[in-house]
């Protein structure tokens, strides 16, 4: 899990922190633009252009909420001007369903929930390991059946090690329930 000692490795130039701190921010980053978006390939260019300027300027940080604010600053402001472009902006207003005005508070709603599913990752992987191949399966719409079939176990054991890993994610998430109002 990064921390503050973290950042100030990359501060220093350790480039195994520095992709550690990709990994880790990555899949949040890339929900919150590609929901704005609708564009894998633009939102992993924002994404990139993002860690290129915090790399260019890591010295100039010392704490983990800096680099995540300045990292969602940069992306935030990249994917403004891409909806600014005018032959985009319909594009992606029709492909969102909102009002001009609706853009910040849907902004806070991608942000918080770019951060939730940062978080519910995060937990998944820190499952062990069959626990966590049964729930990422589960999470891909796959059944039960198809699951034990795939693994080479039997549908009673995905049954057990699936309530299993839910039961220690609901543990290891709970702290989240008070994001999820901000959510609807």
């Amino acid at each position: 899990m990064l921390n503050n000692l973290h950042i100030e490795r990359v501060a220093k130039g350790d480039r195994v922190a520095f992709k550690e701190l990709h990994e880790e921010l990555y899949q949040r980053m890339f929900y919150y633009v590609y929901k704005m978006l609708h564009d894998k390939e633009q939102s992993e260019d924002i994404i990139q252009e993002a860690f290129v300027l915090y790399w260019g300027n890591r010295t100039n940080f010392s704490n983990l909420l800096a680099v995540k604010t300045y990292l969602f600053s940069i992306v935030k402001n990249k994917v403004m001007v891409q909806i600014r472009n005018v032959a985009n902006r319909k594009r992606i207003l029709d492909s969102m369903e909102c009002e001009e005005c609706e853009e910040c508070e849907m902004d806070d709603h991608l942000l918080i929930a770019a951060e939730i599913c940062g978080e519910v990752q995060r937990a998944v992987q820190g499952l062990p390991t069959q626990t966590r191949r049964v729930i990422e399966l589960s999470m891909e719409d796959m059944t039960v059946e198809k699951i034990a079939e795939m693994m080479q176990i039997s549908p009673n054991s995905v049954k057990t090690l699936k309530k299993a890993g839910y039961r220690i994610l609901r543990e290891k998430l709970k702290h989240l329930r008070v994001l999820l109002p901000f959510l609807f």
